[in-house]
């Protein structure tokens, strides 16, 4: 092994190390949740027809054409999924629930317009919450946050730019070759699998990118975790 090349592996572990040590914070900083032990001190406001319990939220809001959604979630079990019509519809449901708390004070952000959603949810590890959000599919872009757990996107039914940024967790990815033009895939540490046929498997430091036949861009980023690709039926 030359000088050059043991220089070039050490630059390559100094850059992980970085971003182990400060992505997660990172991320987590800029989104405003901590995901410590204590609930969000200001929460969103519901609207008369939400449902809102000690375990359970349910709420819907209308989106137009071309809106795009951005969705910031501490730690969950994250479903997105498409959307039969233009609602946008939210579905929380908490196994742990917190004594004299509801679902909906670990909502902290719900701002939603024809053309824009933004949902930020600072629910904790300790929740053991699962989250369900329907999207319409005509949107133009899709960005969504995961500090702590899992994440599946139904991409065949979800268009437009789809961005997935995960600090601790898996994702699944459920998608043919049709749902995007771009499919681009990071991750720090962790690993990478495409179980539709002729799919490739890596592991540690990864850095895909696919070509589809279809419509907009992909792009999920892993700092430590995994991310498969399923064909979608």
């Amino acid at each position: 092994m030359t000088a050059l090349v043991r220089r070039h592996i050490a630059v390559l572990y100094c850059i992980l190390a970085s971003w182990l040590v400060f992505a997660p914070r990172a991320l987590a900083d800029d989104k405003s949740m901590a995901c410590d032990t204590r609930p969000p001190a200001v929460h969103a406001s519901l609207a008369e027809n939400d449902q809102n319990s000690a375990n359970h939220l349910q709420l819907s809001r209308k989106l137009g054409l071309d809106a795009s959604i951005d969705l910031d979630v501490c730690a969950a079990e994250v479903r997105i999924v498409g959307s039969n019509n233009d609602q946008l519809q939210v579905t929380v449901d908490i196994e742990s629930p917190a004594p004299k708390m509801t679902a909906a004070d670990y909502l902290q952000t719900l701002d939603v317009s024809p053309q824009t959603a933004k949902l930020q949810f600072h629910l904790l590890k300790s929740l053991r919450a699962k989250v369900v959000i329907a999207v319409p599919a005509k949107i133009t872009r899709l960005k969504a946050d995961l500090v702590n757990g899992s994440l599946s996107l139904e991409t065949d039914r979800i268009r437009g730019d789809r961005t997935i940024n995960v600090v601790h967790g898996n994702v699944e990815l459920l998608a043919n070759a049709d749902a995007y033009s771009t499919l681009h895939v990071d991750t720090v540490m962790g690993s990478f699998r495409d179980h539709r046929k002729g799919g490739e498997e890596h592991h540690f430091m990864v850095s895909q990118s696919l070509s589809g036949t279809g419509t907009g861009s992909v792009a999920i980023n892993v700092v430590m975790g995994s991310v498969d690709i399923k064909a979608w039926d």
